[in-house]
């Protein structure tokens, strides 16, 4: 029977050998590229989503898609089952959260207004009081088009998940092993249009599945070319028809509203216009209306006024309920804070009071 010191031995040195195995990456190998990814990432602020991303150099130009394909990659170069590095997990889950935050409209909007994370509801409220109107200028360069920064709603990335979650979802799948390829989720055969329908054998997987039989147990006969073409007729119609309606109404359709900014401008957003009825001050690109004519200028003067309209609005009713949200965590408990109250009593309502200055109603 062994001895109690040596069985306690034992039991640490088998733990120390349980700790170095689940570590998940010891003697895994890197590149020279995955290690500096890894390096500038942890060297980066928590919270400076755009660094952690490399796009703090076009921060107020970059796309909802410059979004997506620096996530994919950076999480490709610092997911752990790529990347041996010690510290690969930790820049990947910075990579996830990031992500999180910038591939989500409403929680960028909360982002570039305030500079802090939108999810932590402290530092949301404190920036938002430091600085409540700091955001408002309109859309970038390179958005989404008029009112583009003043956006909303949520998407796919709006519920909580985890940096593995978030990393399958959006590739469609998950990693085969350290360093397999990618797998698109299960298989499955279905029939579309009965009996006369097309099959379609594999949607994701490894290798395609056979084909179905029918009751008796024999394979069905192949279908011809005319049993094809039947079966897409209604596929042909969904696509086929909305392109010939666009084409026909295309003459009738108006220009896309090119990115805008309101109250100073933003190069390239240089030329000066001003709305019909408000005077608002607003800036476009001047290349990419250089061939519009008047009529279309000023139906653009229109629509920005509207669009200023509908932005300030939506910047009054956020403000109105942070400084309800102040006003409630002043309050307390049992007793008021004075400095928590003092600061929602600073509060201003600047969205607000313009709306009141140019009379437009809330």
């Amino acid at each position: 029977m062994p001895s109690a010191t040596t069985s306690g031995s034992d039991a640490n040195g088998g733990s120390a050998r349980s700790r170095d195995h689940n570590q998940g990456n010891q003697d895994r190998k890197y590149t020279t590229e995955q290690k500096a990814a890894v390096l500038r990432i942890r060297r980066c602020k928590a919270t400076a989503f755009y660094d952690i991303l490399d796009l703090e150099a076009v921060r107020s130009t970059c796309s909802e898609t410059d979004i997506k394909k620096a996530y994919r990659k950076q999480s490709l170069l610092t997911h752990p089952d790529k990347n041996g590095h010690e510290h690969a997990d930790e820049a990947f889950k910075m990579v996830s959260r990031a992500f999180g935050v910038l591939g989500d409209k409403e929680k960028r909007e909360k982002y570039d207004r305030f500079g802090t994370d939108p999810d932590s509801r402290f530092e949301s409220t404190r920036a938002q009081a430091g600085n409540p109107f700091s955001g408002f200028g309109g859309a970038r360069a390179g958005g989404r088009g008029p009112g583009a920064g003043f956006g909303g709603g949520g998407n796919m990335w709006e519920d909580e998940m985890s940096p593995e979650e978030m990393f399958q979802r959006f590739f469609g799948g998950g990693f085969g092993g350290p360093f397999g390829g990618f797998d698109t989720g299960p298989q499955f055969v279905f029939n579309l249009g009965g009996n006369r329908g097309f099959r379609v054998h594999q949607m994701g997987g490894a290798g395609p599945r056979r084909r179905p039989r029918e009751a008796n147990g024999q394979e069905r006969p192949p279908q011809t070319g005319w049993d094809t073409l039947i079966s897409l007729l209604p596929i042909l119609f969904l696509f086929i028809f909305p392109l010939l309606s666009s084409l026909f109404s295309g003459a009738d359709s108006q220009p896309a509203l090119p990115p805008m900014v309101f109250d100073a401008a933003q190069p390239p957003l240089t030329l000066h216009r001003v709305t019909p009825k408000l005077d608002i001050d607003y800036f476009i690109d001047p290349a990419m209306v250089a061939d519009w004519t008047d009529y279309k200028l000023r139906q653009l003067d229109k629509e920005a006024e509207v669009m200023f309209s509908r932005a300030l609005r939506r910047h009054c009713e956020a403000e109105a309920r942070t400084k309800r949200d102040l006003i409630d965590k002043a309050q307390g408990w049992f007793f008021p804070d004075p400095e928590k109250m003092k600061i929602a009593d600073s509060f201003e309502l600047k969205s607000c009071q313009r709306m009141e200055s140019l009379g437009i109603s809330r």
